[in-house]
């Protein structure tokens, strides 16, 4: 069990020291009893000017502790400061401020406070209860199960504008070595809808300790500098680091948990704003090397990668920078230092001696920084990209430390095999746009409904809305606009509406918690451009952020949704494309960009379609068996000819989903050839006669080939 505290003195930690205080003060000073007196402070803040969210105009004495937190997290770091200066005095916190833009488990503006809008006392009560409980009993780290603090924590999260991720984000702030935020980017705590979420939260966590002995703001800050690699790993910047002469300090940087440089001086970089400051101080000091120092600590930046040889395999280890350069007087020893999260895997140095600086401790990578990049993608679960700077269909692969969601996936009715199933899951957390291409019948539709399942961790048809789309489908549709209405006159009116994606993000943004998904079938059947219109900036992941809400000229006549728009964190968007469609024009680059790409295939050849089909309805008959194995090789020599066929090719073969029966309907009495004469009849015949209507020879010579009659046995079970 982790017993061990991160160093706040190191800028990326200095939040914790402020935020435990503020929590036992507000324990110990009895606040709860004084919460009339913090309502009129924060009024008074808000006059001041400070950024207070203006819900406190309409408050009179009740308030909650995780609202008061959330009142720092809420505006940005340099508006964070000034709240958390005012509360410093407020609330007599000795504490520093914080030195540095902390990893901290954020929340929407819009969602500061821990309770609905029509505040009464039983809405605050249940998060004191769970306050005062964690601020009064000691954190052990054993494997005793605290009841209560389960039973708490469900009567919390029954309260209105309160989920998982907001209320452990909050107790994050309050005992961030206790606790840990349930988000995707803490992936190993998960983040699920649970029955008991009080008991398994606790569970988990619980688990997450005993695998993980490093302290938990060390793991949430890794969780969250590789999310953002993740997300944007090109942006990078990349750094060789010499640890010392051969390296020999190399496994004291990877057990603390930091790089360093060793030549003394008496100077706080932390005076200087830029390199160049640094420098001219510097020079006279270290003329030949104050440029690597200022360079350590000014021009390498938080999530950048850091590069250096591991002594004990001989090839490279590779982290993300932490904090900006700390320096200490009593440490002389390495005296500059800053944290590196060091990444388990090691990388391939060979072919790179040639390449990678040599002559300096602190250099830029630049010659070998594409072939590095694409060593680092493939540890970290990505694939490397191609030549045309575009990552390919198959995305990221899950994370290996995390744990399976409730819903069972890798799912066996899915015909791919089940690393291709976790990559298409881990493509879709990534990038949080994907699309499911490919012929006709290989279950694109099917695939994505239980994909978003898998996403949410169980089954919650309720958290996901579906639309096709078509030459006529639109902007309002999708987004919203003025839709014709009769008024209570008989008259006609157009009246603001939002469209399904809006009306979908809006559930979200009030469920914060839990995950929704918008299905988009033939997503290439509408003009893309037309439907989504400013969407096409707001779904990129790094833009589901308040500051990039823009303005909705419809939404300036709905009373209710006169604040700007911004797509949240939580929404995920799954089209389907079947490529085989004539009339359609491909995606603009713009849109390309956005999406990730799942290309699906016909799976008769594949043993996990042969084995399920074998479960379902074979029934020991050998004679099923024969069935099975006549319509595998003739539907796979149907597609290999229309592979090769020059006016067709591999996007226009004939999908597996054809042949599988819906249980529920089952050829009667076990007549299996006159089901398959019927699928090739009246579904396989159509589309090859829309593929070859040119070309009747052709077409004639595949029908033959498929309505043969079928080889059978007798019809008896195995012995």
């Amino acid at each position: 069990m982790p017993t061990d505290r991160v160093d706040t003195t190191r800028p990326e930690y200095s939040w914790i020291p402020f935020f435990e205080e503020l929590a036992r003060r507000l324990h110990e000073d009895g606040w709860r009893d004084r919460q009339a007196e913090i309502v009129a402070e924060l009024k008074r803040m808000k006059d001041d000017g400070l950024m207070v969210n203006k819900w406190v105009e309409n408050m009179d004495e009740l308030i909650d502790p995780f609202s008061i937190f959330g009142m720092i997290i809420r505006v940005g770091f340099d508006n964070a400061l000034d709240i958390m200066q005012a509360y410093k005095t407020f609330f007599g916190i000795s504490a520093g401020l914080p030195k540095e833009e902390p990893f901290v488990p954020s929340i929407q503006p819009v969602d500061s406070f821990f309770f609905p809008e029509e505040l009464t006392r039983s809405q605050i009560d249940p998060h004191w209860n769970l306050f005062g409980h964690i601020m009064s009993n000691e954190f052990h780290n054993d494997t005793s199960f605290d009841n209560h603090l389960a039973t708490l924590l469900n009567s919390s999260l029954e309260v209105k504008r309160v989920g998982q991720a907001k209320l452990t984000g909050a107790l994050y702030w309050i005992q961030p070595h206790r606790f840990l935020k349930t988000d995707t980017i803490n992936r190993s705590i998960g983040n699920a809808d649970y029955s008991d979420f009080g008991r398994t939260y606790l569970e988990r966590l619980s688990l997450v300790r005993e695998r993980d002995q490093r302290p938990l703001p060390l793991i949430n800050n890794e969780g969250r500098l590789v999310d953002e690699f993740l997300k944007t790993p090109d942006v990078a910047g990349m750094w060789m680091i010499v640890a010392g002469k051969s390296n020999v300090f190399a496994d004291e940087f990877l057990d603390g948990g930091f790089s360093a440089i060793g030549w003394e001086h008496d100077l706080d970089p932390t005076d200087y704003d830029t390199a160049e400051d640094m420098k001219k101080v510097l020079k006279p000091i270290w003329p030949t090397t104050f440029d690597e120092i200022a360079r350590f600590h000014k021009e390498i930046k938080r999530g950048d990668v850091i590069v250096m040889r591991n002594p004990n395999t001989g090839e490279l280890r590779y982290g993300f920078a932490g904090s900006f350069g700390t320096y200490s007087v009593n440490v002389r020893h390495l005296q500059d230092r800053r944290g590196v999260h060091w990444r388990p895997a090691d990388i391939s140095f060979e072919g790179m001696s040639s390449v990678l600086p040599r002559s300096m401790t602190v250099a830029a990578i630049d010659k070998a920084r594409e072939t590095l990049m694409d060593e680092i993608k493939v540890a970290e679960g990505l694939s490397p990209v191609d030549e045309n700077g575009n990552e390919p269909p198959e995305g990221a692969l899950v994370d290996p430390g995390a744990e399976a969601p409730p819903m069972r996936w890798p799912s066996d009715d899915i015909f791919i095999e089940e690393d291709e199933q976790l990559r298409m899951l881990s493509l879709l957390q990534r990038k949080q746009n994907l699309i499911l291409q490919g012929p006709p019948g290989t279950g694109k539709t099917f695939i994505a409904r239980k994909l978003a399942y898998a996403l949410m961790g169980e089954a919650a048809p309720d958290r996901i809305a579906s639309v096709q789309f078509h030459q006529s489908y639109s902007y309002e549709d999708f987004v919203g606009g003025f839709r014709p209405s009769v008024n209570d006159d008989n008259q006609l009116v157009f009246k603001a509406e939002d469209g399904a994606f809006l009306r979908l993000c809006e559930r979200a943004r009030e469920d914060g918690n839990n995950d929704y998904v918008m299905l988009i079938d033939e997503i290439n059947r509408g003009n893309l451009s037309r439907v989504f219109g400013e969407l096409m900036m707001l779904i990129e992941p790094d833009k589901r952020k308040v500051q990039h809400a823009v303005q909705l000229q419809h939404r300036l006549q709905m009373p209710d949704h006169d604040d700007d728009f911004f797509v949240p964190e939580n929404v995920y968007i799954i089209g389907t494309m079947n490529l085989a469609d004539r009339s359609l024009t491909g995606m603009n680059v713009a849109m390309r960009r956005r999406f990730g790409f799942v290309t699906l295939e016909p799976q008769f050849g594949s043993q996990r379609f042969r084995d399920w089909m074998q479960r379902k309805f074979a029934n020991g008959s050998k004679r099923y068996r024969t069935y099975l194995d006549e319509v595998i090789n003739r539907m796979t020599a149907l597609n290999v000819a229309i592979e090769r066929h020059d006016e067709l090719g591999p996007q226009y073969k004939v999908g597996h989903s054809f042949f599988v029966p819906d249980p529920k309907h089952d050829p009667p009495n076990g007549k299996w050839e006159d089901w398959y004469q019927m699928v090739v009849k009246h579904e396989v015949h159509p589309l090859l006669e829309e593929y070859w209507v040119d070309n009747q020879s052709v077409l004639k010579e595949q029908l033959a080939a498929l309505n043969a009659p079928l080889e059978t046995e007798d019809d008896r079970p195995d012995a």
